[in-house]
């Protein structure tokens, strides 16, 4: 089912980006200018990781990002793209755009404040990438019977939020995408 739904998903994809109406290759990089950025503009498009393949941006709203983070005030959009790497393993950068930076940061708060402590070890930690520090999250899920860890990271710039997540236990290729935002 889910490999049907996943290939109805790319025929689409590469329809529209055959229409003309989308270039995956053309859009913009994020400035620090006084040009107006929305969420979409900051999706990874280019200069994507190597072992990882872009497959394309599903519509986002601010209803969809209220049920699946935190439903907080301030949410003015959000872009989600996502990834595969070549194994075939998912991966997800979603940008939410917020009115403002204390909006962002309290988008974060309350968002972390979701989670669980855990019984051993720390859920958050702290890396330095792109010249800021980010959230990175461990969460347990269970696959095959045994509890198996998945990791976000999670960070504001400006009045924007990346969280950025896989479907894997290896935080080095979720951290990878991170990364590549440039943000």
């Amino acid at each position: 089912m889910n490999k049907k739904i996943m290939l109805i998903f790319s025929l689409t994809v590469l329809a529209i980006v055959m229409s003309g109406c989308v270039d995956p290759n053309d859009t913009p990089e994020a400035t620090t200018g006084n040009e107006v950025l929305a969420a979409a503009d900051l999706i990874v498009v280019r200069n994507i990781p190597s072992g990882f393949e872009y497959l394309g941006a599903p519509p986002r709203s601010v209803d969809d990002i209220k049920h699946d983070y935190v439903d907080v005030a301030g949410i003015v959009g959000a872009a989600e793209g996502i990834y595969q790497d070549k194994d075939f393993v998912e991966f997800h950068i979603t940008v939410v755009e917020l009115a403002d930076s204390d909006d962002a940061e309290n988008f974060i708060i309350q968002y972390k404040s979701g989670f669980m402590p855990l019984r051993n070890g720390d859920r958050f930690t702290y890396p330095s990438f792109n010249g800021h520090t980010a959230t990175r999250i461990v969460d347990y899920s269970t696959v095959g019977g045994e509890q198996v860890a998945r990791y976000a990271y999670l960070w504001s710039n400006g009045n924007f939020v990346f969280i950025v997540n896989g479907n894997t236990e290896d935080f080095t290729q979720t951290r990878a995408l991170a990364e590549a935002t440039g943000q």
